[in-house]
């Protein structure tokens, strides 16, 4: 019995369909030794069973590729890192053929899915779930990057930072601070609250351990721009107790505070500060930044190959995740002491 439904088949339906990893199912459709004859056997009658069709022979075939990847990011304006976008476009031109186009777009703008290819999300919030799902029922192959998302099946590649901003946290109160602060982002972006999440957690295990509590002032949003966290740390420093220590959510807003601190009149003490994301500027900025590194070069490569062996029905390599979660590491240099 074949399915008449309009919606594309996918090696991931018949994976999931069979209980077996979607990697099997595209070496047996692909004719590779490595599959049992029995397991293979499976497999095509299924495939025949859910109205499977090679994706290049589906979309040639019915509907005409149109050689058209959608970028679509949560926000265009606030909270999108430019080395997305950059990262994306050189990745496409290197890894897909050359007549492949890009359209950048944001999720607000999605009323031509089907108009793409395939198509890569850039989330930094849970209510792109909609969309996201949307993107699974139509079939479309799509890759989502930098948040982890709970629809299924989808592939997802996504960034520790919980576990980033709590490291870094545990280091500056390691390194003597008592007083610290935090200057966060948009509370509507996952990073946001993952990185609040990953300081206050930090703040509690330390106060657990230890007799002398902390002093933590009150979180400031800093609206994720350099404007935003010089006006947050010009709050800070006017308070008679201000912080040692403050913990900005992105370097933007921490290139700010750095400014704030710098033409302040009258520190009674030095002030320690760290960032996320670690741009280029980081390096140039007086002092120099300490701050989380974003491998978001080494995901997005990653995101592109998988959407190539996705839109090409390549047989899928064991080296490409279903899953992946980056870690990131901290590069320490001058605005916190060690």
């Amino acid at each position: 019995m074949t399915n008449n439904s309009s919606k594309r088949t996918t090696i991931i339906d018949i994976a999931s369909h069979l209980g077996i990893s979607h990697t099997t199912v595209s070496r047996a459709l692909n004719g590779s030794p490595k599959v049992k004859e029995t397991t293979r056997r499976k497999i095509v009658e299924a495939a025949h069973q859910l109205g499977y069709v090679p994706n290049q022979n589906a979309r040639g075939l019915n509907q005409g590729r149109t050689y058209t990847i959608g970028l679509f990011f949560t926000d265009l304006q606030n909270g999108t890192s430019g080395l997305f976008l950059t990262s994306i476009i050189l990745n496409i031109r290197e890894q897909l053929p050359e007549n492949y186009v890009l359209s950048i777009n944001s999720i607000n703008d999605h009323d031509r899915l089907s108009f793409f290819d395939g198509v890569v999300v850039v989330s930094q919030s849970v209510k792109d779930e909609e969309f996201i799902n949307n993107l699974v029922q139509m079939k479309i192959p799509v890759v989502v990057l930098n948040r982890k998302t709970q629809i299924q099946p989808v592939y997802n590649y996504w960034l520790d930072n919980y576990s980033a901003a709590r490291e870094m946290t545990t280091h500056a109160l390691q390194a003597g601070h008592r007083n610290v602060a935090l200057i966060r982002g948009s509370l509507d972006y996952a990073s946001t609250q993952e990185r609040s999440q990953g300081y206050f957690a930090a703040i509690q295990e330390w106060d657990a351990a230890h007799p002398t509590k902390l002093f933590a002032h009150p979180p400031i949003e800093g609206e994720y721009t350099a404007k935003g966290g010089c006006r947050a740390m010009e709050e800070l420093l006017a308070r008679p107790n201000f912080p040692d220590y403050v913990f900005i959510e992105n370097d933007d807003m921490a290139i700010g505070a750095l400014r704030a601190i710098n033409t302040h009149p009258n520190l009674k003490h030095p002030v320690s500060v760290s960032g996320f994301d670690d741009m280029d500027i980081a390096t140039y900025t007086s002092p120099s930044l300490t701050t989380v590194h974003s491998p978001i070069t080494e995901m997005t490569a990653l995101g592109i190959a998988t959407l190539k062996h996705l839109l090409t029905n390549d047989e899928l390599d064991d080296d490409i995740p279903f899953k992946k979660c980056f870690k990131m590491p901290i590069i320490y240099r001058e605005s916190l002491r060690k």
